[in-house]
């Protein structure tokens, strides 16, 4: 008797749980289901400024297009830039009656302008994937976010190179005289100088003097310093045999461009440009703005750009095939040997190292 009484008492307990378990269970779907329509009841324009050429198509074809057709309410606009450098002259322009709602940017520059106040901080709340983004990639407090990586490589000619080169020492092989093309006065130049210091045994933390020697000895293979009216092109026109650029794009154009471009991603391993994005302080489109960022940011997004473009992913939860991964970082070898940077330290240099691959390389060359 009990026993049975214990029974019926514990099955009107379970049936009380289980009531009230159903009832949090719809009040969360009926949250989660506001959330959504709100989500798709936002209107408004975003307005957006980021990297030029290949990298925009892409990002226009792969990003923006899919997130209108999720969210047709909501038209986005954007607008080519020739690097960081002039979005963050542009947005300081702005500052007081901002025209811009987020910003692509290289991650040096956007520590700057995350230091100079540029940019707003995101709302967990609206961009919930911050919690899918690893710590090193949310900068500032979350004022900006790196969603991709481009690693530095090795353009060839596929045409007059038979045998690509496997490392960044090859630069120097008297066989490239003048046949090299190496715009170094940006980021492709602050990249490259902890790769030659690594591969001096150097620390970059410590002197960049290294790099800078070696860097020297690449020089006389060196025919232009400022390739027009890119570093693809003249890889494609047969202008130079070698080129020192971004790997997403060099891999794109092998592909739709009759595989002209080679890429040889060195054995001794690259750096990543770390792209970030970041809602623009006093956007009148904010809202719409921060359910772009939450999307571009998103697992879809992240996977769709790595696998057709070639960047690098930051989302955590996003994993690459074998195939996909070698053409972003290369052989086994050169994945293993990847290199990271403190980003925080070279924003700080960055304008100091130019200056002196200018002054010590590119002006005596």
């Amino acid at each position: 008797m009990t026993t049975c009484m214990e029974n019926r008492i514990s099955g009107n307990g379970v049936s009380r749980i289980l009531l009230r378990a159903g009832a949090a269970v719809a009040g969360m779907l009926a949250l989660l289901g506001t959330a959504q329509a709100q989500d798709a009841s936002t209107k408004g324009t975003v307005n957006i400024v980021g990297f030029s050429g290949v990298f925009a198509d892409n990002y226009q074809k792969f990003i923006i297009e899919p997130f209108k057709a999720k969210y047709p309410g909501i038209d986005v606009t954007y607008q080519q830039s020739k690097n960081s450098a002039e979005t963050l002259a542009l947005l300081t322009l702005q500052r007081a009656d901002p025209k811009i709602d987020i910003a692509l940017i290289d991650v040096a520059v956007a520590i700057k302008a995350s230091k100079d106040g540029i940019f707003a901080k995101l709302d967990p709340a609206k961009v919930k994937v911050l919690d899918e983004m690893p710590a090193w990639a949310r900068l500032d407090g979350d004022k900006a976010v790196a969603f991709s990586q481009d690693n530095l490589a090795i353009l060839y000619n596929t045409d007059t190179v038979k045998q690509p080169p496997t490392s960044w020492n090859d630069l120097a092989d008297p066989k490239y005289k003048g046949k090299i093309a190496a715009k170094l006065g940006d980021t492709r130049g602050v990249i490259l100088l902890p790769i030659l210091d690594k591969l001096a045994g150097a620390d970059y933390k410590q002197s960049i003097d290294p790099a800078l020697g070696l860097l020297k000895k690449i020089a006389p293979n060196v025919s232009t310093w400022e390739p027009a009216p890119d570093c693809y092109a003249v890889i494609q026109s047969g202008e130079v045999d070698l080129s020192i650029c971004w790997n997403g794009r060099a891999q794109y154009l092998h592909d739709t461009q009759g595989g002209k471009i080679g890429v040889a991603a060195p054995k001794e391993g690259s750096i990543g440009q770390t792209n970030t994005i970041g809602l623009v302080e006093n956007s009148k489109n904010a809202a719409a703005a921060q359910l772009f960022i939450n999307y571009a940011l998103g697992t879809e997004a992240q996977a769709a750009f790595a696998e057709k473009s070639f960047y690098g992913p930051v989302n955590t939860k996003v994993n690459l095939a074998d195939a996909v991964a070698a053409r972003i970082y290369g052989s086994k070898e050169a994945q293993a040997a990847q290199m990271s940077l403190d980003w925080n330290f070279v924003a700080e240099k960055y304008s100091a190292w130019i200056q002196r691959i200018n002054r010590e390389v590119i002006a005596l060359n």
